[in-house]
């Protein structure tokens, strides 16, 4: 009677929704509040065991990490071992425990949790914990599983075998911002999107990267199916030296020269990247890994988009030079000027034109970003001209400086 009522007014209770709905309403709880709800009624007792979605973050109820690692160790164990588990989230920063000291204090067992999220066949996996200023390290285990899709690791230490997803043939969406990955590979038959944002690497070795299926990149050995990619190397990349191009100046005080060195010849970046038909390669002026990988570059046989800042004018345009002769099919070009061009190297100024002439057969526009009063545009417009590419092709397009406030 109560129930016809009900439906008569148009209002319907929590409980009376089918026990599907209210797993979903469960796992938008964090994992304390989600056993909680097993103390509402007969009907609640046992849900929060097969909620879809496994939510670990601190709350009032946890005064230290071990009492947050006990909980989560007995929740694991008492979970319907036959529910799937749909996605499982960790997130919380350790200070956020009032009795937390580093280093002495226990670490949260994030690899219990993850080894359990596979397990029960994630498809989701997002981790966020932040332990003072050293990152969480994650097990030296590879991920095996077929139903893994997204993996969204933050502010943690990856090692080696973590990033073999060999064992993960579904897993298409990996990310990675902030932390450290400490392994020399990448690799993946499956990700057709990756992003690695704000990372630190090991400084003793290079990362390779080798994802065959990769379609976009936001950060790389072998990517023949990518489309679009956008690399910018900061002042934090050591592959810079303040004397020479190519890192080669063989100056004893010139640590970061060593890095080129150590890792013997060989492209580094642009080999992956050669199968992308939109292109962007940034840096800083100093940084040479651009120009270094010049002298292996490949066929850029579908880029028919390409955009570069400062790291060309040098050697009067010949990295630009070599990147055209490599591209044959190329529609359009753009040359971005930053703001502040006396921090950067200055072209040469020169009557003769490239060793190796533009190829424009197919180039139809070429722009030039820069700010207003610029004068390396006057340059750059000359060597373009001298190398077969006509004024009518290029377009300048100037901003305003902002005045300086003293």
């Amino acid at each position: 009677m109560r129930k016809m009522s009900a439906a008569r007014s148009g209002r319907v209770k929590i409980g009376d929704l089918p026990e599907d709905l209210l797993q979903r309403v469960v796992s938008l709880l964090s994992a304390r509040q989600t056993v909680q709800t097993s103390a509402l009624s007969r009907r609640w007792r046992h849900l929060w065991r097969s909620a879809p979605l496994l939510r670990i973050v601190p709350d009032e109820g946890f005064q230290t990490v071990r009492g947050l690692n006990e909980f989560v160790k007995h929740l694991l164990l008492l979970r319907d071992g036959a529910a799937p588990l749909d996605a499982c989230v960790i997130n919380f920063y350790c200070c956020e425990f009032d009795s937390y000291q580093y280093p002495s204090s226990d670490e949260p067992d994030v690899g219990l949790w993850l080894r359990h999220a596979v397990s029960r066949g994630a498809q989701l996996i997002r981790v966020e914990v932040y332990v003072e200023d050293e990152p969480v390290c994650l097990p030296d285990l590879p991920f095996v599983s077929n139903h893994l899709r997204v993996l969204d690791l933050r502010l943690v230490e990856i090692k080696d075998s973590l990033v073999d997803f060999s064992g993960c043939p579904s897993l298409e969406h990996p990310k990675f911002q902030g932390g450290f990955i400490n392994a020399r590979r990448i690799s993946s038959p499956s990700v057709k999107h990756l992003i690695i944002d704000g990372s630190g690497f090991n400084r003793k070795f290079r990362t390779r990267i080798s994802t065959p299926v990769l379609l976009c990149s936001k950060a790389c050995e072998g990517m023949p199916l990518l489309v679009t990619a956008s690399v910018n190397l900061d002042h934090e990349c050591r592959d810079h030296c303040a004397n020479t191009e190519f890192g080669d100046c063989g100056d004893p005080e010139c640590d970061d020269c060593d890095v080129m060195v150590s890792d013997g010849d060989g492209c580094v970046l642009l080999q992956g990247l050669s199968g992308a038909t939109t292109l962007e390669l940034t840096t800083e002026s100093r940084v040479f890994m651009f120009r270094r990988d010049l002298m292996w570059c490949p066929i850029f046989s579908k880029l028919k988009t390409l955009l570069v800042n400062e790291w060309f004018m040098t050697s009067n345009m010949s990295g630009l030079a070599c990147l055209l002769e490599h591209s044959p099919i190329v529609e359009k070009l753009t040359l971005q000027l930053s703001k502040e061009p006396r921090n950067f190297v200055e072209i040469e100024d020169s009557d003769k034109p490239c060793k190796q002439a533009f190829l424009f057969k197919n180039l139809n526009i070429v722009e030039i970003k820069c700010q207003e009063g610029d004068e390396r545009v006057k340059k750059i417009l000359k060597i373009l001209s001298q190398n077969g590419i006509p004024l009518a092709k290029i377009n300048v397009l100037q901003t305003k400086r902002r005045p300086r406030h003293i």
